[in-house]
């Protein structure tokens, strides 16, 4: 490890299509270059970010290996469920918590457990909230086995607010944004706020913004730029990354050839985009990395 301590950080946006899984997937390999241990948790049943690396997730349940969903179902711990790559890939210093469809159907079974438990006399409404509680710290208590062990943990999360989501902030030490130059994006902003509001409150109150990062960009269109004055106004100049991320068909190519974008294209600019990201990444990061006091939280000015 090189940071004092293992920080947690999940890319979150309720709207699918915003570039969470490419920012996920390219930060962490980014970071990883830098001598950092990372681990992806793939927190999305799409899988995206599984088969972006590669991963054959249907392969692993076949053959007795564990997915996230066996981190919720069966309370496993993060070191069981890591996949390493045995082959060298990025150094021993990257590893995967795989997604796998039955993602999706983890917060039925959870609440079908829950049903059948307080259907016994002994239980009430009360017992039934401390168990609501404890499935959503279930991600947060598998990851804790990674303590220690890994410098960065990113969590790609799937598109809505739901029980995934929130279970992924709880888990988390810190948040980014990731958003396309569209009036959609930036009107979402606001539900996912007060879901995060909610999340302090009730559950994590040290979560803080990491920062804000525009994707899909092109520097041509006077959308593009106005967007992102739009972004910088209300977060402030110092939240969003100075760092855009532009539209480029190498992250596509990357993706369906199962490689990151620094194994497909490592000379590309999309790929020197990412590298400037991890390093914007890693500075306000910084005193984690001496062992100091977190950031503190980043607030918009949602006025």
């Amino acid at each position: 490890m090189r940071f004092g301590r293992t920080v947690t950080i999940t890319l979150a946006n309720q709207k699918g299509g915003c570039g969470k899984t490419t920012s996920a997937v390219s930060i962490a390999s980014a970071l990883s270059d830098q001598g950092l241990s990372v681990c992806v948790v793939d927190a999305d049943p799409q899988c995206n970010a599984t088969d972006t690396f590669g991963i054959d997730r249907d392969q692993l349940t076949h053959e007795g290996l564990y997915t996230l969903a066996d981190a919720y179902l069966g309370k496993k711990p993060a070191r069981e469920i890591e996949y390493e790559f045995d082959d060298g890939r990025f150094g021993g210093l990257l590893t995967v918590m795989p997604g796998h469809r039955a993602l999706g159907t983890v917060p039925h079974r959870l609440e079908s457990q829950l049903q059948a438990t307080i259907a016994n006399d002994d239980y009430s409404d009360l017992d039934a909230d401390d168990i609501k509680n404890e499935h959503r710290h279930r991600l947060k208590q598998s990851l804790e086995s990674l303590r220690g062990v890994r410098d960065v943990i990113i969590i790609d999360t799937p598109p809505d607010l739901g029980f995934l989501m929130t279970t992924a902030l709880i888990a988390s030490d810190y948040y980014i944004i990731p958003v396309f130059p569209s009036g959609y994006d930036l009107k979402g902003l606001e539900t996912l706020w007060r879901t995060v509001d909610k999340v302090r409150e009730r559950y994590n109150p040290q979560l803080a913004l990491l920062g804000v990062l525009l994707g899909n960009f092109d520097s041509r269109p006077k959308l593009d730029n106005d967007i992102q004055q739009m972004l910088t106004q209300k977060f402030g100049q110092g939240v969003v990354f100075a760092t855009n991320i532009h539209r480029s068909v190498k992250h596509r190519e990357a993706s369906v050839y199962g490689k990151t974008i620094f194994e497909h294209a490592p000379d590309h600019p999309a790929a020197e985009q990412f590298r400037s990201l991890a390093q914007e990444v890693l500075k306000r990061l910084g005193p984690v990395a001496e062992g100091e006091e977190p950031l503190p939280l980043m607030e918009a000015n949602r006025g």
